[in-house]
């Protein structure tokens, strides 16, 4: 945010920002510019931020509703499986309690996936014959989070699924005081809501500044790096990824913020669009201009990986051609 600030020249002489700008308007204009950078890096990097979840995997919470694999990832007699509340895309499918079954995408509205949902189950919904081993599934996405899979089992299956989520809106609390040990890892928040954050234990980044509570204040830097939280235990309890370099401090002020799941060398062009969405408030033509510029500049920083990976594949071209046969 205060980088952002900086990119419109909004710090004022005292390190201070301008208040030009507050700072629910910038969470939401940074936010609004984080979706965008999520939708160009899902495109050049597919499994980006995927996530692999089984039946023996721990239950978790996420949009306010607690999911629980050991029962949810379960393929059983009614041939439907609910994903994750937190499900955007899928990726793949596997068995665990039967490796030979196979899964594949198909569209219910096909006729490939009818032909197979007539052939394969009987007038009670059952298998016609014996248990599927080796035997190729179909499946399809209904609704927000239903999986649906034909042919229809007799008995239960446990499944393993890999898939994007979607990451909740970057956000951050500064509520309360926070103590710290110096060397310990433990947050012990006073009057704080650290909840409010979502961190490494949601599959996303939280990182604590202490000793500022303002974000227009002149004690955050954009030049240094601040230490990352690894998990939110409740409201007033939370943990460091490591241990804690500074002093001990006691009911000091804090921010605790969300922070991009980008690798670090993209945040500054997450920074660079939050500060040309921001001009909309002064010239919409040129805050479009500027934060289509800066879009453009962000594909072309992030495609070239894609290039190279691409070069490595052999060029597909006929036998004759390969040999120098083609005018024969």
């Amino acid at each position: 945010m205060r980088r952002a600030r900086q990119g419109v020249d909004a710090i004022l002489p005292g390190g201070y920002a301008s208040s030009q700008w507050s700072d629910e308007e910038l969470v939401d204009l940074t936010n609004e510019a984080y979706e965008s950078m999520q939708r160009e890096f899902r495109l050049v990097r597919r499994k980006w931020n995927m996530v692999t979840l089984n039946s023996d995997s721990a239950a978790f919470t996420r949009e306010d509703e607690t999911y629980t694999p050991s029962t949810s990832l379960v393929l059983g007699t009614t041939g439907e499986v609910t994903l994750p509340p937190d499900f955007a895309e899928l990726v793949r499918i596997i068995c665990t309690s039967n490796t030979s079954i196979r899964f594949m995408p198909a569209e219910i509205e096909g006729e490939h996936w009818q032909d197979t949902e007539q052939s394969y189950v009987d007038n009670t919904g059952n298998l016609l014959a014996g248990e599927p081993a080796g035997q190729v599934f179909y499946y399809d996405i209904v609704g927000n989070r239903t999986l649906r899979i034909i042919p229809v089992v007799s008995t239960s299956y446990d499944l393993e699924i890999d898939y994007i989520p979607m990451l909740r809106p970057l956000t951050y609390t500064n509520a309360g005081t926070v103590s710290i040990t110096n060397a310990g890892t433990a947050i012990t928040g006073s009057m704080t809501t650290f909840t409010d954050v979502y961190s490494a234990a949601s599959g996303q980044r939280a990182e604590i500044i202490v000793g500022a509570s303002d974000p227009q204040s002149n004690q955050v830097s954009v030049v240094r790096d601040y230490q990352s939280v690894s998990t939110i235990a409740s409201a007033t309890s939370a943990t460091l990824a490591l241990a804690f370099g500074g002093t001990t401090v006691t009911a000091v002020p804090y921010i605790l913020s969300m922070a991009p799941t980008f690798p670090r060398e993209y945040h500054r062009w997450l920074a660079r669009l939050t500060s040309s969405l921001m001009l909309s408030k002064v010239n919409p033509d040129i805050s479009e201009k500027y934060f289509t510029k800066f879009m453009q500049q962000f594909k072309e920083q992030i495609n070239p990986v894609i290039r190279r990976r691409q070069s490595q594949a052999s060029q597909v071209v006929e036998d004759a051609d390969e040999f120098g046969m083609s005018d024969f």
